[in-house]
């Protein structure tokens, strides 16, 4: 009975270990990501991207999911563009 219970309580330890290492790198790959929502302030600069890349001007609603995941990191790499 003692072997099991050793081999039980060596078993949660090394799992407990393993789950404390594994736990910071979703924390940090999760710290990286920006929220960030859509209002009429962002119109300008939304024209003002398209302008830039030289792409055909339309609404955001319009955007696809690739096209305002681009405008995004756009947006966090020019906060004053106007």
């Amino acid at each position: 009975m003692s072997r099991f219970v050793l081999a039980a309580v060596l078993g949660v330890c090394l799992s407990a270990s393993v789950a404390v290492i594994s736990v910071p790198k979703c924390y940090a790959a999760q710290a990286d990501v920006h929220r960030h929502v859509w209002s009429d302030s962002e119109d300008p600069h939304w024209h003002a991207y398209l302008k830039e890349k030289h792409k055909q001007d339309h609404d955001w609603a319009k955007a696809t999911k690739r096209e305002q995941r681009d405008y995004w990191k756009w947006r966090d790499a020019h906060p004053d563009a106007q």
